[in-house]
């Protein structure tokens, strides 16, 4: 079978188990963007019948960092369940957040909007920014297909014509369409009523004030450019429950930035309800598998939900969610613009560390001394998993270390 077709290459392939049960995941890295694409497969995919399929857009905000303001991640499950209902079926996962704009497109939007009182749309705030509705492309939709071997017309699992149209277009052959059914919620309503106006309902109420603004250098890191501040509505289930058994969201704000020289956005999500409790840090590494609904849920997943829950208890925490890939977690490097973004989000210049579990990795070690050069204090820290492992208190948190 072909190793390359198109701008894509062909890197692996393994076996997954979801919550759906097994799946092969094959995964390509595009020579001319270096992202990532995945083809999702369960049966004989190659054989000629026509194959069920969702092609289906990356979304960071709800499949990693866990929030409610839009179905992509219900979208994406239902996906999986459809398929593993049919017995054979694919999905396509690209790397095209903001509908292909990028994510300081989507984060803007987001901004946008809600500062208007969500008198605006998003495909308003789209134009407004002189952005196009849709800039996704699917030539990766084709490549994959032919490295695969995937001859068959495919059954996309889309309520959306402008894509089937789009993939026709590319050369993609359809035999037709199945919507996937989503439940609005009060999270999500706007979103889903800009994209198919009628749906009835009142939405959340934001619990603070999001002011819009341009994109403006950091006086102190001119290199970086503060692009976005907006709200998110974050579900955070405890190991094993499912998202909508995880009770009501929280509000995190994200704080979107693109680094220059680095050519690359940085993402900062705050929660600040309590203002004499020292803020949990974390720099969450999360591998791009598990996106998907794995059995039993993926480990580093399951460690961003408790650090979430841990910091609504805590009552203030700062993060930096980071993808895993093309390196081992725990390496004894820290981005510095990593440290340099968390220690500009403490007000109190004081914070405790988040651990995986007991004792410090070098990457610990290096975030530690990083943030105590830019002089933050630091107080015990909390540990997630292992024998050490322990809940916020309602204080300060205990000496610095």
């Amino acid at each position: 079978m072909s190793a390359t077709y198109g701008t894509l290459l062909r890197l692996e392939t393994r076996a997954v188990a979801t919550v759906y049960g097994p799946f092969d995941v094959h995964r390509f890295r595009n020579a001319a963007t270096g992202g990532d694409v995945l083809a999702v497969a369960r049966g004989a995919v190659t054989a000629p019948a026509p194959l069920l399929a969702r092609v289906h857009s990356s979304c960071v905000t709800s499949e990693v960092y866990g929030s409610c303001d839009c179905d992509c991640v219900e979208q994406l499950d239902a996906a999986l369940g459809a398929i593993a209902e049919a017995g054979r079926g694919i999905l396509f996962y690209l790397m095209q957040e903001g509908r292909g704009a990028g994510f300081t497109a989507k984060a803007r939007d987001r901004m946008m909007v809600q500062a208007s009182g969500e008198r605006l749309t998003t495909f308003e705030a789209y134009a407004r920014m002189g952005l196009a509705r849709d800039h996704r492309s699917y030539e990766e939709v084709v490549f994959a297909r032919r490295l695969l071997g995937v001859a068959a017309p495919l059954t996309v699992l889309t309520g959306n014509p402008e894509k089937v149209e789009e993939l026709a277009r590319a050369g993609v052959a359809i035999a037709g369409t199945s919507p996937l059914p989503r439940a609005a919620s009060p999270f999500n309503l706007h979103y889903l009523n800009a994209k198919a106006p009628g749906g009835g309902g009142e939405p959340a109420a934001l619990p603070e004030p999001v002011t819009y603004f341009e994109p403006v250098a950091l006086p102190e890191a001119p290199h970086l450019l503060a692009t976005a501040s907006y709200l998110l509505p974050v579900l955070a289930p405890a190991d094993g429950a499912r998202r909508d058994a995880a009770g009501p969201p929280c509000w995190l704000r994200v704080h979107a930035y693109f680094d220059v020289p680095a050519n690359r956005e940085c993402v900062v999500l705050t929660y600040g309800a309590r203002t004499d409790a020292a803020p949990l840090v974390r720099v969450q590494h999360t591998p791009l598998l598990e996106r998907l609904p794995l059995a039993g849920g993926g480990e580093r997943q399951r460690l961003w939900y408790a650090t979430v829950r841990a910091v609504v208890r805590q009552g203030a925490g700062v993060a930096i969610v980071e993808s895993a890939e093309g390196a081992e977690h725990g390496g004894g490097t820290v981005d510095p613009t990593t440290s340099r973004l968390l220690a500009r989000h403490l007000p109190a210049a004081r914070a405790r560390l988040v651990l995986d579990g007991p004792g410090e990795s070098a990457a610990d070690r290096v975030l530690a001394a990083a943030l105590r050069a830019a002089g933050v204090r630091l107080e015990r820290p909390l540990v997630l998993r292992g024998a050490a492992a322990e809940t916020p208190p309602g204080g300060d948190g205990g000496p610095d270390r």
